[in-house]
């Protein structure tokens, strides 16, 4: 029979040593584990894993809560809902629209010259006679365009008799804007008055939309019908961008976002400033477009560089200086240019009764021509 003796006080008193010193290193290193885990702030990523021989890398995110909710309230009593009304001018538009042609969109008020005054798109004013403006706390203003640019698509209107109280938007630099910065839209999108999107900056530079192609600001931040003319705004509350136009796979006359919206870069809008405002500097040019060797071969233009002119205003400056279709011109004030926005830029760089110093080519000969800049005619653009 197998005799079982009681352990001995010696070895009791030695395994508990044992035990206690393995317990209490396996339950601090749970202990430890816990609260390192729980010092964390939530805007902490940490990657690895226990297994990974190098330290866990860590990557510590901070933000303003309220960037995007403060920004919109610097930005929106400068927000306005534009509505634009005319008669019907067919029996079409007559049975189609009721006895009224009406349009919504959006702008912004803006300081320029100590004046406040409202940017928005050509094409949210259109033909329009009649046009309302209505500010965030329901004033509802009447307002008229002072210029417009159609191939831009940019207009100012001023309010008439505007009151003292108005709120204008800072004008931001948007040639400081990056790929994934953080961007908001403010609008009017089918009439749902003053609705905020946001989203990012998705890209920046030349797209192609058909027959044009022109430097953007691509955003997924939500833009729909009704937005147009609205700002894009940074998370500081400056204007970047006028919202003008959204991408539509399939077409529709009446597009629906599908994340792929465009805005004018304010910087382009700040170069026209002057232009929309004051209607000049004009030279008369009507048509003009880049030359190309193909182009030049065909009409015999003499130099495959430069801007050809396909058209002048009768009795503008242009035509008064001699200047014809089938020009070219090659530099502006000593500068080359072979693309229209290099040309538009040079223009905008003078004011109303400047002298323009264009370098033409005419067959074989090159010239210097000055064109004295004036106003646009009332009916110019018509």
């Amino acid at each position: 029979m197998t005799s079982r003796h009681a352990p001995s006080a010696f070895t009791v008193a030695f395994l508990s040593l044992i035990f206690g010193i393995v317990g209490g290193g396996i339950g601090g290193y749970y202990v430890s584990r816990t609260q390192v885990q729980q010092a964390q702030t939530p805007g902490t990523v940490v990657a690895g894993s226990p297994a990974d021989s190098a330290p866990a890398s860590k990557l510590q995110v901070t933000t303003d809560q309220n960037a995007i909710v403060n920004a919109v309230k610097r930005i929106s009593p400068a927000v306005v809902k534009i509505t634009g009304q005319r008669e019907p001018r067919s029996w079409m538009e007559l049975m189609s629209s009721g006895g009224v042609i009406s349009g919504i969109g959006s702008g912004v008020i803006f300081e320029y010259e100590k004046r406040k005054l409202i940017l928005t798109n050509t094409h949210v004013i259109g033909d329009f006679t009649d046009l309302t403006v209505k500010l965030t706390d329901g004033r509802e203003l009447k307002a008229q365009p002072l210029g417009r640019m159609t191939e831009e698509d940019l207009a100012v209107l001023e309010i008439i008799n505007p009151p003292a109280d108005l709120k204008s938007a800072p004008l931001g630099d948007s040639d400081k804007l990056q790929a994934g910065e953080w961007v908001i839209a403010v609008g009017n999108p089918f009439n749902f008055e003053h609705t905020v999107t946001v989203g990012v900056v998705s890209a920046l530079g030349a797209r192609d939309f058909g027959r044009e192609t022109r430097k953007v600001i691509q955003t997924d931040a939500a833009i729909n019908q009704g937005n147009s003319g609205g700002p894009l705004v940074d998370l500081a509350g400056n204007v970047v961008g006028i919202n003008f136009r959204i991408f539509d796979p399939q077409g529709n006359p009446v597009a629906t976002n599908v994340g792929i919206g465009f805005s004018i870069p304010i910087n382009q809008a700040k170069e026209a400033l002057y232009f929309l405002v004051h209607r000049g500097p004009f030279i008369g040019l009507a048509h003009v477009m880049p030359n190309s060797p193909g182009f030049a071969h065909y009409y015999q233009l003499g130099t495959d560089k430069g801007i050809v002119i396909l058209g002048v205003y009768e009795g503008g400056p242009a035509d008064r200086a001699g200047l014809r279709a089938g020009d070219v011109i090659i530099a502006v004030d000593g500068k080359t240019v072979t693309q229209n926005d290099e040309m538009q830029k040079a223009l905008f760089k003078h004011r109303i009764g400047d002298t323009v110093r264009l370098t033409v080519q005419r067959g074989g000969n090159q010239q210097e021509t000055n064109v004295t800049a004036e106003k646009v005619p009332d009916n110019a653009f018509r």
